[in-house]
């Protein structure tokens, strides 16, 4: 009953507040304590539900849209969502670099981290996620309702332009782009049978939300007694928006490799030190793959003058992925193409 509302922003505590009011006052008049045991509990129950809708607030501020005259823009709109796309064609018989940035960037920001793509004669399309750039918003931003509307995306883009994704794609993710990344190769069943993935390549990666979800509390000052109750609240709160794709129990289904992981070569390309998300992202992947079946799939390379955040060009990291790719796409490199 209560999911329509758990899709709302505002609505949920507008409405325990507003009602918690006129109870209080009601009880207030002839009972003053029960009054005032209303008052406070109405409180209790409006803070509850406002920090449990802090954890899917949107980026504030927005990024401009890619101006770059090599790309073509398209707005591909997937369940009444606009979502901006940027696309390149390359060499016909070369694969595509689907792009995906980071949190509060924007396709803008992935400018200089094609480039070795372009170098080789690959197409690249870049993504402005739901509440970046100039693509539409989300009442609720959760990655997984961003993923869903990527994959309806690039559906639809691969019907449209089918040339595109004839040689296979290998995927670039920043931080929470590899996140969502991540997802795409969990659900990939989800994508029309042409789409194919040959490769990903993750910066700075996002993993897991459990620390996310302990920075969020820690950041609104959370007790540590009341965070198993919002933790319940969020579960809820996500499950409602994701209704008919995900039904999340536990807090660690939202990390890999429940969440997803890559089945392709991985290129880990990690900030050392991450300024932003410490270690425990990137020694994850690093565990799950190389402890895996996996294991044979990771190539990592930390780059100890790369930023996780800002490092919009940098030589090393540019390096690391023109050798990854001479090595795992040779037939597509730039000796190749010479």
């Amino acid at each position: 009953m209560l999911n329509p509302l758990r899709k709302q922003n505002h609505v949920l505590p507008v409405l325990v507040f507003t009602t918690g009011i006129v109870f209080s006052s009601i009880f207030f008049e002839s009972h003053a304590m029960v009054g005032v045991f209303c008052f406070l509990l109405t409180l209790f129950l409006t803070y509850l539900e406002l920090v449990t809708q802090w954890s899917f607030r949107a980026p504030p501020n927005r990024k401009p849209a890619l101006e770059d005259e090599r790309f073509e823009r398209r707005i591909i709109n997937v369940l009444h969502h606009d979502i901006a796309h940027y696309i390149l064609s390359g060499n016909p018989d070369a694969p595509v670099a689907w792009i995906c940035h980071g949190w509060t960037a924007g396709a803008c920001r992935m400018k200089y981290r094609v480039e070795s793509f372009i170098e080789r004669g690959w197409s690249v399309v870049a993504v402005d996620l739901p509440g970046h750039g100039i693509s539409d918003g989300l009442t609720k931003w959760s990655a997984e309702a961003s993923t869903t509307l990527l994959i309806h995306a690039m559906n639809k883009l691969q019907s449209d332009r089918p040339e595109l994704f004839s040689n296979g794609i290998v995927y670039y993710g920043h931080s929470i782009g590899a996140f969502i990344g991540l997802r795409i190769s969990k659900r990939r069943e989800e994508l029309n049978s042409e789409l194919t993935f040959s490769g990903w390549v993750m910066e700075s990666p996002m993993t897991g939300y459990t620390e996310i979800f302990d920075e969020t509390c820690n950041i609104l000052r959370i007790p540590s007694f009341l965070r198993p109750l919002v933790l319940r609240k969020t579960l809820r709160h996500f499950n409602a928006l994701n209704e008919g794709v995900a039904h999340f129990a536990r807090l660690d289904e939202a990390d890999a490799p429940t969440w997803g992981l890559p089945k392709e070569q991985t290129l880990l390309i990690q900030a050392m030190p991450d300024e932003r998300l410490g270690s425990a992202h990137y020694e994850r992947l690093i565990h799950l793959m190389e402890t895996g079946s996996e294991a044979h799939l990771l190539n990592t390379e930390f780059l100890h003058d790369l930023n996780h955040s800002g490092s919009h060009d940098s030589e090393s990291r540019k390096a690391a992925i023109d050798a990854w790719l001479e090595e795992q796409f040779p037939a597509h490199s730039s000796a190749s193409l010479a």
